[in-house]
């Protein structure tokens, strides 16, 4: 349990100060890190979930209010789960804390000397070369979450078609995810 615990705070906290361009850039380290192994790093060697659970967990927190990034405060109690519930609340605190305080410390700090850079070509360089790093993360992410979740023809056509509705029209995604679920718990069970 308080290995569990420590590898939870020590991964979030990493992934907090490495969240350039916002907490989904680092969605595919957390899924690695979370649910797959890492033979060479023993330390890192989870296995809380399988690829089924992530996503769901994902999903639930993009359809619950507050952060996007809630998935974090999921994974936290998912890991302590086996060692029963006021562990796994203390595991969720655990995640939750360590992946948005590290973060708001360095925003807090670096924004101070980060604005005092304002007109230098260093740091227009330094956003120049973050923008296309963080996109393809963010892309990385999606592609977790789709290879996991498009597993057959019809759950295909039903992301093609949420991905252009998403594209073309103002549907709020809850509202589609929703609709998705219904569809799936009628057609394919």
């Amino acid at each position: 349990m308080n290995n569990t615990l420590l590898q939870i705070a020590i991964l979030f906290c990493t992934l907090s100060l490495s969240a350039f361009g916002g907490g989904k850039v680092v969605l595919p380290t957390m899924h690695h890190d979370a649910v797959q192994t890492r033979p060479d790093y023993s330390f890192n060697n989870h296995q809380w979930m399988d690829d089924a659970d992530f996503v769901n967990l994902f999903s639930i927190s993009m359809a619950a209010p507050g952060p996007s990034m809630m998935v974090v405060t999921l994974v936290g109690l998912k890991a302590c789960l086996p060692y029963g519930t006021a562990v796994a609340i203390l595991g969720a605190l655990v995640a939750t804390l360590a992946m948005f305080v590290p973060s708001s410390f360095l925003v807090y700090f670096a924004g101070k000397w980060w604005d005092s850079w304002e007109e230098s070509p260093w740091r227009h360089s330094i956003m120049d070369a973050i923008m296309p790093i963080s996109t393809g993360l963010i892309l990385a992410a999606t592609w977790i979450i789709a290879k996991t979740s498009i597993h057959s023809v019809p759950t295909a056509i039903m992301g093609v078609v949420a991905l252009l509705l998403m594209l073309f029209t103002k549907i709020n995604p809850v509202l589609m995810m929703g609709v998705a679920g219904a569809i799936s718990w009628v057609f394919l069970r």
